[in-house]
């Protein structure tokens, strides 16, 4: 069947076989748009997301699980949809394809949703989505709600590991957003352990954790070789995520490459990168790493002692983080500004 053609394809799905087997779960949701039912078209964009999906925008991806939730909800699959609505919100995170308050709103509409269909666990993906969203807008201060995703819950034998791994994904993700790094780095390696192999999520991990293995390295005064061989197999593994999902990687391997020729003093490759990068975001609507390719080029203009391009960039930072909605990010660009001006 359909449904059983895409459930392999999910657990089966590697970067080595990625385009073969994306191919294979194109044509499960075509079989299906023929034979299947409304039901199973829900379980399939489940299975579809949990793999091959990947490969496609992030974006579109957000969109189609906002579909597929509504389709679920509507057949009576409830399961299948509030996991749809999990895997929607966890992707437009990521992506930025929702401002942060409509985003906020939305999670809240299924919170609402919960207290009547009474599913736990869905509610413990989606007070973890929501706790993101909230740090990221005013670090939860006007945002925030009493009921939170914490460790213990997380790491309960009873769930397994598919929560922890969402937990510490979530803690990398804000911890280098709020400039964290310590805290980022610590919570790469819990991610690390017990990440699946072939989990695509691992390629946005690796995104932020280079970043942040860079921003660490600019701190010391001597170089570090294993950090540099670290960040060298990060690129190179971007490559290949990039060459089978450009839309959602390729400015991430260009802003890595950036930053990393910018530590070791390439100054004409450096702006090459980071004008393609911050074109590349913008093409494939990351605004908020449109934004952070901004204002990492404007910190690099800065040291470089070229304050009229660090204060373009920095403008051009901050119109990307209002447009996102984080005020937090807003703040520390402000910040930046002011000591430029």
């Amino acid at each position: 069947t359909p449904l059983a053609l895409m459930q392999l394809t999910s657990i089966v799905i590697r970067i080595d076989n990625a385009a073969f087997v994306h191919r294979i779960a194109k044509n499960a949701l075509a079989l299906s748009e023929k034979f299947g039912s409304s039901g199973e078209k829900t379980e399939l964009c489940v299975n579809y997301y949990m793999g091959a999906g990947h490969l496609d925008s992030y974006q579109s991806g957000a969109n189609q699980l906002r579909k597929a939730f509504s389709s679920g909800l509507s057949s009576g699959n409830a399961n299948a949809a509030f996991y749809c609505a999990g895997h929607g919100t966890h992707f437009s995170t990521i992506s930025a394809e929702t401002d942060l308050p409509s985003l906020l709103l939305q999670i809240d509409y299924y919170l609402r949703l919960l207290e009547i269909y009474k599913s736990e666990m869905a509610k413990k993906f989606i007070l973890c989505y929501r706790e993101t969203v909230s740090t990221l807008i005013d670090r939860g201060q006007s945002t925030g709600i009493e009921a939170k995703l914490s460790y213990g819950d997380a790491s309960d034998p009873g769930i397994g590991n598919k929560l922890l791994e969402v937990f510490y994904f979530h803690q990398v993700f804000r911890n280098y957003w709020l400039g964290y790094s310590e805290r980022c780095h610590h919570y790469v390696q819990k991610f690390c352990a017990i990440s699946k192999p072939g989990h695509f999520f691992i390629y946005v991990i690796k995104f932020y954790h280079g970043l942040n293995t860079l921003d660490m390295m600019k701190k010391k005064k001597t170089k570090n070789y294993s950090k540099s061989a670290e960040v060298d197999g990060i690129i190179a593994s971007m490559r290949v995520a990039a060459s089978h999902a450009e839309s959602n990687f390729r400015n991430k391997l260009e802003l890595l490459e950036a930053e990393q020729r910018g530590l070791n003093n390439f100054h004409h490759d450096a702006m090459i990168f980071y004008k393609a990068a911050i074109e590349s975001a913008r093409k494939n609507k990351f605004i908020h790493e449109q934004g952070l390719a901004c204002e990492k080029a404007g910190f690099y203009c800065k040291r470089m002692k070229d304050n009229e391009k660090s204060l373009m960039y920095f403008n051009q930072a901050r119109e990307c983080y209002e447009k996102w909605g984080s005020s937090v990010k807003v703040d520390f660009i402000q910040k930046e500004l002011s000591k430029l001006m």
